[in-house]
């Protein structure tokens, strides 16, 4: 039955930066190879601290995170302090960084550092392993026992239930009932930034909820940004896209679109987007809503990923029949007989024979939206909801959008690999749409730039010197490494208008890139025979470190222990060689 609750409203503003340095970390899009990197990234960063002592990842900086990266950072930022009557702690969480010298490669169930085969359960590198084709046939097998195949207009709900399942469960981040008649997914509980934020700005409007209702930010982590969008319409590949940034506080829409059609004007309390708004609450600043689901972290989550929505359907799609037998296989090895397992089987074949069919649009997640900037002229409408990555991939438009940060270090964690020679250097696009550069594909990509090009700084233009740059940096990329630490650049720059994010011009921002590629020292100062012998077979499909460290997020959804490992460490290792680097900088 829909719940009446009054929200919270929170007015557009459009940030200037700040005076002193306000950190921002950006995770950008990339699926399991995203999350690997990233998990080396953050244990690295777990272990620096700022000039003035304080740790690097504290409250007063920022992540800023898309598709993949925003696994990551969900998982961390919601990370529960007991998962199974377990107490979990970040040392289980991260990864102990080590030396490429350290890395060994032993026993699965040696925990010494540096063994890359083996992976503690609470870390969040077992994610990418949640991905194998037994764990989609039980995520299969669930939503044929919910009945979900046999109603089309649930479709819609494919990833977000998809994302819970085999993201977030396994971290106590996920639990929902499912109904056929819709909407489908009905998570437990919502979610919210702490007990204090609860009491302060949701319970004193609606007596009924308290901190009990909500997953709660684990205290101490940086300020969260997960990034989606709205599409115009969900039904047309080259729809314009707005940005949408949601937070433990508020979810956003602060632009509008290029056409004026989809409005922002500000956020709302979390826990109310997503609602249908009723109109203006009895309180300035508030709006009357009702709901009929807890808006989730599933939520936040599937839609900042919403591409592996049709990714996961075409796995389904060409691989079907393998994603049954190894379900089969899990049965009988958990003590099901053949007859049991085969009917399990059977009954998932049949369920899906119609759905693997379906047009990807079907999949795209689609949610009510109203406009925080006109609750006094109440408009709901249906609008589908991006992968964060197809409008900007690198987290940096939500960033300078929802916040004041000056000082960014953008993780480019890519499967892109330097090629070339500047200006005709083969890298990741996405740092070009923010420049201008690549934005003739469809919808609105040619209002994601935010940067000039023309920066007085580099007199053959702003995105020629990132480049030169990390060209400079890698020696030339792919395997001419030389003596490179990492692919990185420093690099100065100024904002341009962008009414689509809500940016302002004239934003002074020092971007620290840093981007993910071969690094030949790092990789010749491993010693040990058995790591040794698969990087040299990177090259070969079915490998264990197969495309290392360039994985395909197409073809390498699942990542083994060992694949996600030397990702992570190598990342961490980046990370370490930039250490004083980062600090100088955020003292500058």
């Amino acid at each position: 039955m829909p719940q009446q609750y009054i929200a919270k409203l929170y007015p557009a503003v459009t940030q200037s930066g700040g005076t002193q340095p306000i950190l921002g970390i950006c995770l950008s899009g990339g699926g399991s190879r995203a999350l690997s990197c990233a998990l080396g990234q953050l244990s690295a960063l777990n272990g620096m601290t700022l000039p003035n002592g304080q740790p690097i990842l504290g409250p007063a900086q920022y992540i800023s995170s898309v598709s993949g990266g925003s696994w990551a950072s969900v998982l961390y930022t919601f990370l529960p302090q007991t998962i199974n009557q377990i107490n979990v702690s970040d040392s289980d969480f991260l990864i102990e960084p080590v030396a490429p010298g350290s890395l060994t490669k032993g026993d699965a169930s040696d925990n010494t550092p540096g063994n890359v085969s083996y992976m503690g359960p609470y870390c969040m590198g077992t994610t990418p392993q949640q991905f194998s084709l037994a764990n989609i046939g039980i995520f299969l097998k669930t939503l044929t026992d919910s009945w979900f195949f046999a109603h089309p207009s649930q479709w819609s709900w494919f990833w977000i239930a998809g994302i819970g399942e085999i993201v977030l469960k396994p971290f106590a981040l996920y639990s929902a009932t499912y109904n056929s008649n819709g909407p489908f997914v009905l998570p437990s509980l919502m979610f919210s930034l702490s007990a204090q934020e609860v009491a302060q700005n949701i319970t004193n409007l609606n007596p009924s909820l308290g901190p009990s209702d909500f997953y709660l930010a684990r205290a101490g982590r940086p300020s969260l940004i997960v990034n989606t969008n709205l599409l115009e319409n969900y039904q047309l590949a080259s729809s314009p896209q707005i940005p949408v940034q949601a937070t433990p506080v508020a979810t956003s829409v602060l632009g509008q679109s290029p056409d004026g059609t989809v409005l922002g004007g500000g956020g709302v309390e979390s826990f109310g987007f997503t609602s249908t708004l009723i109109g203006a609450g009895g309180m300035t600043g508030t709006a009357l809503v009702t709901t009929n689901r807890n808006y989730s972290l599933c939520d936040i989550a599937g839609c900042s990923s919403a591409f592996f929505a049709a990714l996961l359907l075409q796995y389904i799609n060409d691989g079907i029949h393998d994603i049954i037998t190894e379900f089969e296989n899990y049965l009988i090895a958990h003590g099901w007989t053949e007859v049991e397992a085969d009917l399990a089987g059977a009954a998932i074949e049949v369920a899906v024979e119609f759905f693997v069919d379906t047009n990807s649009a079907d999949v795209i997640p689609k949610y009510n939206y109203w406009s925080a900037g006109q609750v006094s002229k109440p408009s709901n409408n249906t609008l589908g909801f991006s992968d964060g990555g197809s409008f900007d991939n690198s987290g940096i438009l939500g960033l300078l959008a929802h916040t004041n940060a000056n000082k960014i270090i953008a993780f480019v964690n890519t499967d892109t690999v330097l090629q070339g020679t500047p200006p005709n250097l083969t890298l990741d696009s996405s740092i070009g749409l923010l420049f201008g550069y690549g934005g003739a594909g469809p919808g609105d990509l040619m209002d994601v730039q935010v940067f000039d090009d023309s920066n007085p700084l580099y007199p053959n233009g702003a995105f020629k010197a990132v480049q030169t740059g990390l060209y400079d940096a890698s020696c030339g990329g792919g395997s001419t490494l030389g003596t490179a630490t990492a692919a990185f650049l420093q690099q100065g720059l100024v904002t341009i208008e962008n009414p689509v994010a809500n940016i302002a011009a004239g934003r002074v921002v020092d971007v620290l890139w840093v981007y993910n590629n071969p690094v030949s020292n790092w990789q010749s100062a491993i010693t040990d025979p058995g790591i040794q012998s698969d990087l040299a077979q990177a090259s070969q499909a079915g490998t264990p470190l197969w495309q290392f460290p360039n994985y395909n997020t197409f073809e390498q959804l699942y990542l083994g222990v060992e694949a996600v490992n030397m990702l992570a460490q190598l990342s961490a290792w980046n990370v370490q060689q930039l250490s004083g680097t980062i600090a100088a900088w955020l003292g500058s």
